[in-house]
């Protein structure tokens, strides 16, 4: 069972964050937090009333939660008509306040420009009598950040994202074919990439590179790695910042999986490694044979292997996600590792030093890095503590493989296998695998009232119009 980490509301620490907005002439702030899906649901508070609600708490619908990615309500989620669709109180984790560059206003007032700047701090959810909310994201993924600190270990990641771009009206890519690293298709609006480079630096998402990919109107604009909950943070806050950003310049901006049946898919790789707390070095790194996984890393390997299956269930969240993993797509079709193989599920890269780390190529661009981070970790846990051995390395081409665990075909069948999977589901907490588990099947009926039927024979080499209107905004 999941032990929740209440957040820790310090007054002094309020009353220096409110002197610091209002030094900053900082009018708003957002009160943030991330649904099930990995999306932005906020309240904007003047800054005159952040030091109450801080530390009292805001009024957010509990059942939040518990919506589709349209805002649909999903019954049986034990967050909503179970308790009369009450309301929670949210609580700012404080060391996430920053402004929001993206969301100043230039207000023009007896001939002087005024900038009207808005900041945002992140939040987590409590019930009315102050217990953790723990079908939240990104409590569970704290509280399994602790229990990986009990061990020993600290966690460093990285969230590696693809997105589409299209115009907002007509749905058309701003560039045509195939032009992967082009360096004419990079900067295809200066005004567009040049913001999102260099706006995202300043709310503190580091950015490390930006490329076209292997789609029209495909980016992928990647960010540094970090420590603990801060990468899922980062993480969060890209992706709901290009969207926003995108949005201000007539563009929308998708990272759903699979969003053209005929193009290339959305991934997000997930790296990272641990550290050992005692001695500060990667956990991972086995200098002496760069060509065999040290015990920590094998056993952790064992773990995410073991939970694969389940895995999906958050790596690819929707109906739409399983069109991704193809043959010869790039995309892992199966539960396999290896090193420097970009066809395996889980690639080893670098074990000689200090950037020893596993790349998960499981998960696409639709799924919530809160609850990727949460559930590689209670897969880890699971692998470190039972000492789980993994198969052995795949050295060749991965995909038509016969001998190895397949991925899910079906949201469906990822979902039957993480009811099944006790000890993935005792790790992450019955609170959260039951709503989140309500919430998908509920998806998963309203795609089939709308014509989307996952058990269609050709279901997962089409895209119906269903899952465009349903996913492409929003994830």
């Amino acid at each position: 069972m999941v032990t929740p980490v209440p957040l820790k509301i310090d007054r002094s620490v309020v009353e220096e964050i409110l002197n610091d907005l209002t030094f900053k002439n900082v009018e708003y702030i957002r009160f943030e937090q991330t649904d099930t899906h990995g999306t932005s649901r906020s309240k904007t508070v003047p800054v005159r009333h952040f030091k109450h609600f801080a530390l009292s708490g805001l009024n957010f619908l509990l059942g939040q939660l518990g919506f589709d990615v349209q805002s649909g309500v999903a019954m049986g989620t034990g967050y909503l008509e179970d308790r009369g669709f009450p309301d929670s109180r949210i609580f700012p984790d404080l060391h996430t306040v920053k402004t929001v560059p993206w969301a100043t206003i230039e207000l023009e007032e007896l001939g002087e420009v005024k900038a009207e700047r808005t900041a945002r701090v992140i939040c987590e959810p409590y019930f009315q009598d102050g217990t953790p909310a723990m079908a939240s994201p990104r409590a569970v993924a704290r509280a399994l950040l602790g229990e990986l600190e009990a061990l020993g270990y600290g966690f460093f990641s990285g969230f590696e994202y693809e997105n589409y771009f299209v115009d907002a009206e007509t749905r058309q890519p701003p560039f045509p074919g195939i032009q992967i690293f082009s360096t004419l298709r990079n900067n295809f609006d200066p005004d567009l990439i040049g913001r999102i480079l260099r706006e995202m630096s300043q709310i503190g998402v580091d950015i490390i590179t930006s490329n076209s990919e292997y789609g029209p109107g495909q980016m992928e604009i990647n960010f540094g790695p970090a420590k603990g909950i801060d990468a899922a943070d980062i993480a969060f806050t890209f992706k709901n910042g290009v969207k926003e950003i995108a949005q201000q310049h007539g563009y929308m901006a998708s990272f759903m999986t699979k969003p053209y049946a005929d193009q290339s898919a959305n991934g997000c790789h997930y790296h990272h490694s641990l550290t050992n707390l005692k001695t500060g070095t990667n956990a991972f790194s086995n200098p002496d044979d760069p060509t065999a996984l040290n015990d920590i890393c094998r056993w952790w390997i064992g773990g995410q292997i073991k939970h694969a299956t389940a895995f999906c269930a958050f790596a690819a969240p929707t109906i739409n996600c399983y069109k991704r993993y193809k043959q010869w797509s790039f995309a892992p079709t199966n539960a396999t590792w290896g090193f420097e193989n970009r066809t395996v599920g889980f690639r080893i890269k670098g074990l000689r030093g200090e950037g020893a780390h596993v790349e998960n190529r499981i998960p696409g661009g639709a799924s919530n890095p809160y609850l990727v981070m949460a559930a590689t970790i209670a897969a880890g846990l699971d692998g470190l503590r039972n000492k789980i051995e993994p198969p052995a390395a795949t050295t060749g081409i991965a995909y038509g493989l016969t001998d190895v665990q397949d991925l899910p075909v079906s949201l469906p069948v990822a979902l039957d296998a993480l009811e099944a999977d006790t000890a993935l589901r005792e790790s992450l907490g019955e609170e959260l695998v039951k709503l989140y588990v309500a919430v998908k099947r509920h998806e998963i009926k309203k795609a089939a009232d709308n014509g989307a039927d996952v058990n269609a024979p050709n279901f997962n080499d089409i895209v119906t119009p269903f899952e465009v209107s349903e996913y492409f905004e929003f994830l």
